[in-house]
């Protein structure tokens, strides 16, 4: 058995729902492996990752994080790079960043640790829209990913951390060759695939 945390953002740019959220604290709902699963919902300001994150770390120490929000439409997105870089955006606070560094005393980039192409592939397969991406978009995202990744590397406990963009709440793709809603079920279906491609790669 392992704890694991799940974590997704609020709405943005003016949006009622963020597809992160929905997809995490439908996975604590409904999966039925022998983990047990825990939720974070991060603000959208810069900055809260790093604070977020670092309780949640402290109270669950979980051995795997599975983060993810909200990207393209028509597509789920594995993150296998982290930038040290933040786009000269306002957050949910009108506020731009104070540093246009996710860590002025950071690395330029930090690879993400887990088995993103396997994992993508896997997905792939059972036929979701997947892309392999190296560019987590310089918000709040991005900054989660590179967070994760350097507290994963002052961690023990903390053994596989992975990044998932998912399409926007309520946006249509193409799924198996049929057109679907990225709504509550489809977003249940494809974060029960993850943890059972997780599973099925002994990452958790």
């Amino acid at each position: 058995m392992s704890q694991i945390l799940l974590t997704g953002f609020t709405p943005f740019d003016g949006r009622e729902f963020n597809a992160s959220w929905i997809a995490a604290r439908a996975l604590i709902a409904t999966h039925r492996s022998e983990n047990v699963l825990h939720g974070l919902c991060i603000p959208v300001c810069w900055g809260q990752p790093r604070l977020a994150l670092a309780k949640a770390l402290a109270q669950w120490q979980p051995r795997c994080v599975i983060a993810m929000g909200e990207g393209a439409t028509g597509l789920f997105k594995i993150e296998s790079l982290a930038h040290n870089r933040r786009a000269s955006r306002k957050d949910n606070n009108d506020q731009f960043p104070d540093h246009p560094l996710i860590d002025p005393q950071g690395p330029d980039t930090r690879p993400a640790s887990a088995p993103c192409s396997t994992l993508c592939s896997y997905l792939l397969q059972a036929g979701y829209p997947m892309q392999l991406s190296s560019d987590a978009g310089a918000y709040l995202c991005e900054e989660t990913l590179y967070t994760l990744e350097a507290y994963k590397e002052v961690h023990p406990f903390l053994k596989t951390v992975i990044f998932v963009h998912l399409p926007p709440f309520g946006s249509d793709l193409i799924l198996r060759g049929e057109s679907r809603q990225c709504d509550e079920a489809l977003l249940t279906e494809f974060s029960q695939q993850l943890l059972a491609s997780m599973t099925a790669q002994k990452l958790l």
